[in-house]
Order: C-alpha cells, then sequence, then structure tokens
C-alpha cells in the first residue's frame, strides 16, 4: 500500500489583548464645524503581523469615518445646514501574548493568522466649542476607543498518511471477484436447476 505525504498547518497556540487608542481630531478648519454627528463607521486594518517567542506584534489603523450635521444659517428656530464627513485613521500597534497548545512552543517562523479585530466600545468627546448663527457647535472631536486584537499561531507540519486510492483499487477488485463468483454461482443454478420451461408437458401420470 503507498504513502502519501501531507501539508498541514497545526494551531500552536491563540491569545487575545485589549487596546486603548485615544486621539484629537481637528475637524474646523478648513471644514464647517460640528453642528451634531449624524454616524460614525468604523473598522480596523491590521499590517505588518509578525511572531516573536511566545507572542505577536503588529501595526494597525483604527479607521472612523464620521457623518456630522452643520450650520449654514437659522431662522424660526430651525437649524438649516448641509451634512459633512471626516474620514480619518488613527495608527496604533503592540503585542498579543499567544497561549500555547499543551507540548507546544510559540517560536519565531511560526505562521500569525489575524482571527478578529474590532471596537468593543468607544467615546466621541466633542471640545472647542464656538458659535454659529448662535449655535453652538464644535470644532475638534475627542476619541476614546477600546479595540480588542485576537490572533492564533499555526505551523506547518508533514503527516504521512496511507494512499485511498490504492485502498480503493482494492477493494473494487474484490468487487470484481466477488460479481465473478455470483456469476458463476448462477450459472451452476443454470446448469443443474431445471426450469419449468424444460418440461412442457405437465400433469399426473399413473
Amino acid at each position: 500500500m503507498g504513502k502519501k505525504e501531507l501539508q498541514v498547518p497545526v494551531v500552536v497556540g491563540v491569545g487575545s489583548e485589549q487596546f486603548f487608542i485615544e486621539k484629537e481630531i481637528k475637524v474646523s478648519p478648513p471644514s464647517p464645524p460640528i453642528f451634531e454627528i449624524k454616524e460614525i463607521k468604523k473598522w480596523i486594518e491590521v499590517y505588518d503581523v509578525k511572531v516573536i517567542p511566545g507572542k505577536v506584534i503588529f501595526n494597525a489603523y483604527l479607521w472612523k469615518d464620521i457623518n456630522y450635521k452643520t450650520v449654514e444659517h437659522v431662522h424660526d428656530d430651525s437649524v438649516n445646514g448641509p451634512l459633512f464627513h471626516l474620514t480619518t485613521k488613527i495608527p496604533f500597534g503592540g503585542f498579543v501574548p499567544i497561549c500555547p497548545a499543551e507540548g507546544e512552543k510559540v517560536c519565531p517562523g511560526d505562521i500569525p493568522e489575524l482571527i478578529e479585530a474590532f471596537v468593543e466600545g468607544e467615546i466621541d468627546d466633542l471640545q472647542c466649542k464656538t458659535i454659529v448663527c448662535g449655535v453652538p457647535v464644535y470644532e475638534r472631536l475627542l476619541e476614546k476607543s477600546v479595540v480588542r486584537v485576537t490572533f492564533k499561531v499555526v505551523r506547518i507540519q508533514h503527516v504521512m498518511v496511507d494512499d485511498f486510492k490504492d485502498k480503493c483499487k482494492d477493494k473494487d477488485f474484490d468487487k470484481c471477484k466477488d460479481k465473478d463468483k455470483c456469476k458463476d454461482k448462477d450459472f451452476e443454478k443454470d446448469k443443474f436447476c431445471a426450469k419449468d420451461s424444460a418440461f412442457p408437458f405437465k400433469g399426473c401420470y399413473y
């Protein structure tokens, strides 16, 4: 029976860590100041990931896409103004300790894989208050976010396994042998067992 060599990724360990990110974002000028935040979309971009003994080090960006209302003019107690958006990226980085599997050790040369990176919670604090058309607006935004990053570390191993094709061929051969046996048995039945058609005249004979 033949053997085949498989290349298999084996999980060496998994780790997760939280990171606190704080940055003051200047909105105005050049854009109009913020009257009210309508929506903030955020996502994490992780890059430059490497394995060192017992840890994974990385760099990343926290992206923020901020949609907000502005003040153009005020009349009859109504505030009018267009929607603006501000897209910015906040760089951060660090390391994640990896909890190794039993009997394993995380080493350089192992392969890091990102499982997840997301914002667990955030506070958007409007700052630098000013007045436009008698309405309070804000020129800066202080972003405070907690980001969770989770990695797993894998190692490529080579495993020898049986060649199942050979097994299948052997099984097919056995099936063919069984079929031949059945054919031989059917032939013997035809040869020694008389069928009704062999005796066309039936009746009672004394």
